[in-house]
């Protein structure tokens, strides 16, 4: 068995307060009120279910008291006398529920009204509950979000920090002792006796010296000093050269609009990702050329890096290259993203988006 309806009838009439009492069913527990005091003092201590509220009453006029109710989410079914338009225009403009004649007002009427005040109230409170859900949701989904960005961009730094040291072992330490091994070497030479003795120790000298320039590009690799400017731009002027100069794939590099990049951790993702892009471009698009064009504006950088190469079905592509997807997902995380558009023998198009300044 449910809970009667707590109805709280505000009304001056005594007589009137009593038909309604009469019209309402065992299904209904009524509270009274003979002034508008006293029905907010009722409703402050037990607030009830509907209020049935007099348009007149010795303290105030009903219109007057609506927003009261309606503010605190209690549903209002004025009552009234006399049936006047613009009152009603008043009350409903106001939140009120329904609106009845007294005089017109039978036990089917008055049901019906309340009954829709009681389910359209507890409609809204659970759509209102529904709604705070849903923030307290979204504000969670924002928060874990904050979190796997700024987890994502201390890894990026924490990875760079690694290369520097690894960078700074190789210029400081390595290259110092393959340039103390060539010496010896040269020195070896100009005591050799014989010529097969002067090969080896030439060959040795040409090992020595592949070494040491291998030590230095991996040095630039590792940690390029472009990556301290701001601008963008200079970045992937670098980088197309860089290229170029290793795998011989001329890159054209077209700049448009702002590229400032304040996060260093923002300018290495992307060097990463346009790197691997060039790269893919050199082992599978069957090209010696590519276009990167980079575009700043409205706060969001975007790179594309184009080629008239082979192409490839797209679809393929999901879960493969390791490389690519571990810098995408990371770049996700930043609130990035990477599209790629290909048809085979059209050629590829990457384009990478991202804030200049994400949660800047």
């Amino acid at each position: 068995m449910t809970d009667p309806v707590d109805v709280l009838l505000i009304d001056d009439d005594e007589v009137d307060r009593a038909h309604v009492r009469r019209l309402l069913d065992g299904a209904y527990a009524v509270r009274e009120a003979s002034t508008a005091a006293e029905g907010r003092a009722l409703a402050e201590a037990t607030p009830p279910d509907l209020v049935l509220l007099d348009v007149r009453l010795p303290d105030a006029d009903g219109p007057t008291l609506l927003p009261w109710f309606v503010e605190r989410g209690l549903p209002v079914v004025m009552l009234t006398g006399v049936e006047d338009a613009e009152v009603v225009v008043e009350a409903m403009q106001g939140g009120a529920a329904d609106y009845l004649v007294k005089g017109r007002m039978d036990a089917g009427t008055l049901g019906k009204a309340t009954r829709a005040a009681v389910e359209t109230a507890a409609l809204r409170r659970e759509v209102a509950a529904q709604q705070a859900r849903l923030a307290e949701q979204a504000a969670a989904l924002e928060v874990a979000n904050r979190e796997a960005r700024e987890l994502a961009a201390a890894l990026t730094l924490a990875e760079q920090a690694e290369r520097r040291r690894i960078s700074s072992l190789l210029h400081d330490h390595v290259q110092q002792l393959l340039f103390g091994a060539q010496f010896s070497v040269q020195a070896l030479r100009r005591l050799a006796t014989d010529d097969r003795a002067e090969a080896d120790l030439d060959r040795a000298h040409d090992a020595l010296a592949q070494s040491i320039e291998a030590t230095r590009t991996l040095t630039l690799d590792l940690t390029p000093p472009v990556l301290d400017d701001e601008d963008y731009s200079v970045a992937l002027r670098w980088l197309g050269d860089h290229v170029e100069r290793q795998h011989g794939l001329a890159v054209d590099v077209v700049a448009e609009g702002s590229a400032v990049v304040r996060r260093r951790e923002v300018r290495v993702l992307l060097t990463e990702l346009v790197r691997e892009l060039l790269f893919n471009v050199v082992k599978h698009a069957g090209t010696d050329r590519a276009r990167v064009r980079l575009d700043g504006r409205d706060g969001t950088i975007a790179v594309s890096v184009e080629d008239g190469g082979a192409g490839f079905d797209p679809a393929l592509l999901d879960g493969a290259g390791f490389g690519l997807y571990s810098v995408r997902g990371r770049l996700e995380l930043l609130g990035g993203r990477l599209d790629l558009e290909s048809v085979p023998g059209r050629g590829t198009r990457a384009t990478i988006e991202i804030a200049q300044d994400p949660d800047a």
